[in-house]
């Protein structure tokens, strides 16, 4: 059974990427012209709908709830090395998330702007300038392929295994929810996969500007010559992950 901590942030964590899904969705289909579509985008978002304040301070609590839920897994939790990594990782990312939204919820003057990836850039500018940085960072992008390989593989059902069916979900909604997961886990596999790219590139090329968020990502497979339609398929995609982990916070 998931604790109640971890399904209040797989909440959080499938709002922030619906969000993220429709305004990047609207940005290739439409043409809209919003500032950001990635992950800052998506907070922007929220923030501004009807009770946004509230909306966007529950993600806020969701995201530093299962941050901690995680981190505190990662050093008392059953399991081993590997799974104990994966957890410490999940759970700083997770609170880097909860760091962004706290700083929009809160009106911190400087918060970051994800459109040009600023912050992002200044922290590989950083690891650059050391002697070791750029072998660290293309073994951060490894790391990141590997991890959007691995979620396309459960997205075509390759490997893993989802955890609707056989659990206290009917059978019919279980049955929706794979068909909707396995599309939004091979879409945030892809995107993962272009933003491993994007850093292994900045490190063998020395140059912190290859550097892409989420948004970047999206930009950038909308200049493929599949062109916005390819955006567009990615960005439902994303809205579709958002789906997935809700159900996960459903399920078990």
């Amino acid at each position: 059974m998931r604790s109640a901590a971890e399904r209040a942030g797989y909440f959080a964590i499938g709002l922030v990427y619906l969000a993220m899904g429709f305004v990047s969705a609207r940005i290739a289909v439409l043409g809209a012209r919003d500032r950001d579509h990635g992950v800052l985008g998506a907070l922007r978002f929220l923030l501004d709908r009807p009770h946004g304040a509230w909306v966007l301070g529950a993600v806020v609590a969701g995201l530093a709830a299962i941050a901690a839920a995680h981190l505190v897994q990662s050093l008392r939790g059953p399991g081993g090395a590997v799974k104990r990594i994966g957890l410490f990782v999940n759970g700083f990312g997770y609170a880097a998330l909860a760091w962004t939204a706290a700083r929009l919820f809160l009106h911190v003057r400087g918060a970051p702007n994800e459109s040009d990836g600023s912050v992002e850039r200044a922290g590989v500018s950083w690891l650059l300038s050391e002697s070791w940085g750029a072998a660290v960072l293309e073994i951060a992008g490894a790391a990141v392929v590997l991890g959007g390989l691995w979620e396309i593989g459960q997205g075509l059902g390759l490997s893993g295994r989802l955890p609707f069916r056989g659990g206290r979900l009917p059978r019919a909604l279980a049955k929706l929810l794979t068909t909707i997961s396995r599309f939004g886990l091979v879409a945030r596999g892809m995107t993962l996969a272009a933003l491993g790219y994007f850093l292994i590139r900045a490190a063998e090329e020395l140059d912190p500007s290859a550097v892409r968020t989420v948004g970047g990502v999206l930009d950038a497979f909308a200049h493929t010559p599949l062109g916005p339609a390819f955006m567009g398929a990615t960005a439902a995609g994303l809205a579709a992950y958002g789906v997935y982990m809700a159900g996960i916070a459903m399920a078990e």
